[in-house]
């Protein structure tokens, strides 16, 4: 680029007007190095205005370029509207005087905006990190974790989640410490553990029982037969119960199931106080608590009605009606 000087003459009075043009220029080893650019070999920036020669046919905060078209000075982005175009200074920090959107959004992303002359994050967004992200609440679909505008959120597999050791309140637009069993508590909602509540601090609701590990809450059994994992679970409401082999309460050695509790064995000829203590050797373990065959008669273990002992008298049997003797084992 060569600056020359164009002479205009005019009556008693020279006047020079700055031009730049283009200059010609040879190089001696332009084979032996790379060219260096040229001015025909540059080209003018893109979003262009109008044309001209000098600095002076430009808009305010333009200049002209190569003497061919005005562009936007630095820090300036081009504004066109239905009625003329203008170059207006871009925005630098939230808060920066603005009068249209496009002064923003060249720093600040589509989701900001020109309100009432000043630069801000749309309604449905919020600024981090030097940009508006769009607001991204719990449970949603997000692209970044700059989206997740909750506080104590992430981004994680495509969707906004509590960073660990935190999680959802009721509300679902926020994320509260996760407290576990044993741990201080204002709230229900706190506890995390699955059936627990807050009693200043994270415990077992009723009906529950702590396991041995100190993590879970176990529902207690209410009859001999429910199902459990641990032997708390049974004996929380149950005496005289273990979590048997088959994962059911079941009742201890020596003792027998009648309906939905246990009874310690009272043979027969064995004081008792009622018929369900009584047991016999095909008579033990049942669902039912009515008198079958054994019952408490006089403080004692005897047969019931239509029963007899047997001569071990570990048993009761009944007689059918042709006499013939047959063992009874009731349900």
């Amino acid at each position: 680029m060569t600056p020359t000087r164009t002479v205009v003459r005019f009556s008693r009075l020279l006047v020079l007007v700055p031009v730049t043009v283009c200059a010609t220029i040879s190089y001696l080893n332009e084979q032996q190095s790379p060219p260096l650019p040229r001015c025909r070999d540059r080209t003018p920036p893109p979003q262009t205005l109008a044309k001209c020669r000098y600095d002076v046919d430009c808009m305010q905060n333009a200049y002209c370029w190569n003497q061919e078209a005005c562009l936007c000075k630095d820090d300036y982005i081009v504004y066109r509207n239905r009625t003329h175009v203008e170059c207006l200074k871009v925005a630098n920090t939230i808060g920066d005087p603005c009068e249209a959107d496009v002064q923003c959004r060249v720093t600040f992303a589509p989701y900001s905006e020109c309100r009432q002359n000043i630069c801000q994050c749309t309604d449905s967004s919020h600024y981090v990190e030097g940009r508006c992200y769009e607001s991204v609440g719990l449970g949603l679909p997000c692209l970044t974790h700059r989206n997740c505008y909750i506080r104590d959120s992430y981004c994680v597999t495509g969707f906004c989640a509590c960073t660990l050791r935190y999680h959802p309140n009721p509300r679902n637009d926020g994320c509260i410490p996760s407290a576990e069993l044993g741990d201080k508590c204002s709230n229900d909602y706190e506890c995390v553990v699955e059936n627990s509540k807050c009693v200043e601090v994270c415990s077992c609701k009723v009906d529950y029982v702590l396991s041995k590990d100190g993590k879970r809450c176990l529902k207690a059994a209410n009859s001999v037969g429910e199902p459990c994992q641990e032997d708390s679970q049974c004996q929380l409401f149950l005496k005289d119960t273990i979590c048997g082999f088959n994962g059911k309460c079941s009742c201890v050695e020596n003792f027998h199931q009648r309906g939905s509790v246990c009874f310690r064995d009272t043979m027969l000829g064995a004081r008792c106080e009622i018929h369900r203590e009584c047991n016999t050797l095909t008579y033990r373990h049942s669902n039912i608590t009515e008198v079958m065959s054994v019952d408490c008669i006089g403080g004692f273990c005897i047969c019931a009605n239509d029963y007899t002992a047997t001569e071990d008298m570990r048993d009761c049997i009944r007689y059918s009606d042709n006499g013939n003797r047959f063992f009874s084992f009731p349900l």
